[in-house]
């Protein structure tokens, strides 16, 4: 059993946690949630599981803190990819400094609605992000077309810069700091500016 090494409460919710992705033990959950058709943007609708495995083989072989498998009350709920902006394509599009770091997040097909739950999925990973000393900045480039994702880092406290063009979509540079992800936070607890659960 891979162990934790994040775990966050969110009430009413519950224990969120992430730990170290397994490609080999892995590989099957993920190649059914990349190849879902809300996973558009993720870009391996067409993959095989012998692809799925591969990249993420290749990605950890690399980068051996690169992806997360994100739990929810001990079972499989979200995938993370973290990376160093520098050494990343982001990079080339910006300034990039050596303490900003990026994510990539996708969650797992819905069992059951629950409120709020992207949410909380969206506070664990952006709070683990930021245990990390090593990260000053966290950095997003979403798909110009994922108004879902805009409105999740919006609310998070990412200020929207400009378009960007990578290799494989048009997407919107945004950043987040510690502060401007508290100040989020305590917009987001007052009900008259609180957006609708996502």
């Amino acid at each position: 059993m891979t162990p934790l090494i994040y775990e966050k409460y969110v009430p009413p919710l519950g224990s969120f946690g992430l730990r170290l992705l397994d490609p080999v033990r892995d590989a099957s959950l993920l190649h059914r949630w990349v190849t879902q058709p809300y996973a558009q943007y993720w870009g391996m609708q067409s993959q095989s599981r012998q692809e799925v495995y591969t990249f993420y083989r290749d990605l950890m072989a690399q980068h051996p803190q690169g992806a997360y498998l994100g739990l929810f009350r001990g079972r499989p709920a979200f995938l993370l990819e973290r990376y160093q902006a520098i050494h990343d394509p982001v990079g080339q599009c910006y300034p990039a400094r050596q303490d900003d770091y990026g994510m990539h997040i996708l969650v797992a097909p819905a069992q059951e609605p629950l409120s709020g739950f992207t949410w909380a999925i969206f506070r664990t990973i952006v709070e683990f992000m930021f245990s990390d000393q090593k990260v000053a900045r966290i950095v997003v480039e979403p798909d110009i077309r994922n108004e879902k994702i805009h409105r999740l880092n919006k609310r998070a406290g990412f200020a929207y810069q400009h378009p960007i063009t990578l290799p494989n979509k048009t997407a919107w540079l945004a950043f987040c700091t510690r502060e401007q992800y508290a100040d989020a936070l305590r917009r987001d607890m007052q009900p008259h500016t609180q957006e609708a659960s996502l």
